[in-house]
């Protein structure tokens, strides 16, 4: 198999980090907190490193603070209920949020009344400041959400900008970065954000089941999933100090180890000069490709990610998916990448979403020679080999 689907989850991971997690969960896998012997210790320890290693990471030493959560949707929902929204509050997303935003924040729309709107495009869909300035004034914002890059068309949102006008009206910023941290050079203080959420699998390169937040130091977030987390256990209230009011139930001890391997590989890798390199190879390539439309990053962006939607005439995005992966053994998605306002202004209404190729490290010039020619061969016909269950197992 040649895997382009690296924005949904970045595979195969690190050698080490495979060591990592079989060794880990063969000596110390138990659970971190809970107990005061040896493996607990451990356990408890290696969490511990991993949090300022992930400090360090961003530069945000002394600046913010870890918590850790099974996923970056998770991280994201009690980011987004615990900020103590309000019937008449004003949030503003960027039209490139993904679901994970996008559906708690509908859900408290109905629940509470709150007004969700989205920030402004220009014609070639970057972020119009100048608008949005325009926005806030009209419309002070209360809560900005930014994804660090889309998913779909690989925009490197200018995240810092679009914060700086919203605290000139006292909003709490929030950046999904379950796209960028591990991938962008980024520096907390500059970013502009009360809290960054990452997501492990994605560009840390580490298992599922682990991912959190960055909060900035001084921020408090209410409570919104509760229980235990061996802290004061006769108490019936969660401790009311940051994290630990945000981290209840029993951490991935063992995904967190293959974490802490990540983070260490990541030590000696270029990940974001990689990318940008192949990226680069892939649209020359692709633009040669007949009868394809791609939708990647504005062409003032500050850079284009390795992720790049297209869609070729005649196919529909899942039939090209499908194709791809009967005939090639190649894995894309196709669909709507959960993340489906974004689509609305790509105009791909008669293809049903798009094809999406994301890179990652481990793709190399080959992967695309090979993916550019079968993309060049891909024909009706092989649609009738290919079982109406996977054609409709894109999303």
């Amino acid at each position: 198999m040649i895997y382009l689907d690296n924005g949904a989850t970045t595979f195969p991971k690190p050698e080490v980090v495979y060591q990592a997690v079989d060794r880990f969960a063969r000596t110390a896998g138990v659970n971190a907190g809970r107990g005061a012997y040896k493996a607990a210790r451990e356990a408890t320890a290696m969490i511990g490193r991993v949090k300022n290693m992930l400090l360090s990471l961003i530069d945000a030493r002394e600046q913010a603070e870890v918590a850790f959560t099974p996923s970056v949707t998770i991280a994201l929902n009690m980011v987004i209920n615990g900020v103590g929204l309000t019937n008449g509050d004003v949030v503003y997303v960027s039209p490139y949020e993904h679901n994970a935003v996008l559906r708690p924040l509908h859900l408290l729309q109905k629940r509470i009344g709150i007004k969700v709107r989205e920030l402004p495009l220009t014609d070639d869909l970057a972020i119009d400041l100048v608008t949005t300035e325009q926005a806030f004034k009209q419309e002070p914002p209360q809560l900005v959400c930014v994804t660090a890059i889309s998913n779909v068309t690989g925009y490197v949102l200018p995240a810092r900008e679009i914060f700086l006008l919203a605290k000139q009206h006292g909003a709490f910023t929030l950046l999904d970065g379950a796209q960028a941290v591990g991938l962008l050079k980024i520096r907390f203080a500059q970013t502009m954000a009360d809290v960054i959420t990452f997501a492990g699998h994605k560009t840390l390169y580490s298992p599922f089941g682990i991912a959190g937040m960055y909060i900035k130091n001084g921020v408090d977030l209410q409570e919104f999933i509760v229980g235990g987390n061996g802290i004061k256990s006769e108490n019936p209230e969660m401790p009311q100090y940051m994290p630990a009011k945000l981290e209840s139930a029993s951490m991935d001890s063992v995904a967190i180890a293959g974490l802490e391997a990540a983070l260490e590989w990541l030590k000696k890798v270029e990940p974001w000069e990689q990318e940008s390199r192949l990226v680069a190879y892939l649209l020359t390539k692709l633009k040669k490709v007949p009868d394809i439309t791609i939708y990647g990053a504005p062409a003032d962006a500050d850079g284009q990610a390795g992720v790049i939607s297209f869609n070729i005439k005649g196919f529909r995005a899942n039939e090209v998916a499908a194709i791809l992966d009967y005939k090639y053994d190649i894995a894309v998605r196709a669909g709507h990448h959960c993340a489906g306002l974004i689509h609305r202004y790509l105009n791909n209404k008669e293809y049903d979403g798009t094809v999406r190729i994301s890179i990652g490290m481990f793709n190399t010039r080959k992967d695309i020679d090979t993916f550019i020619s079968s993309l060049k061969a891909v024909e009706r016909k092989v649609l009738k080999n290919i079982d109406n269950d996977i054609l409709r197992g894109n999303c």
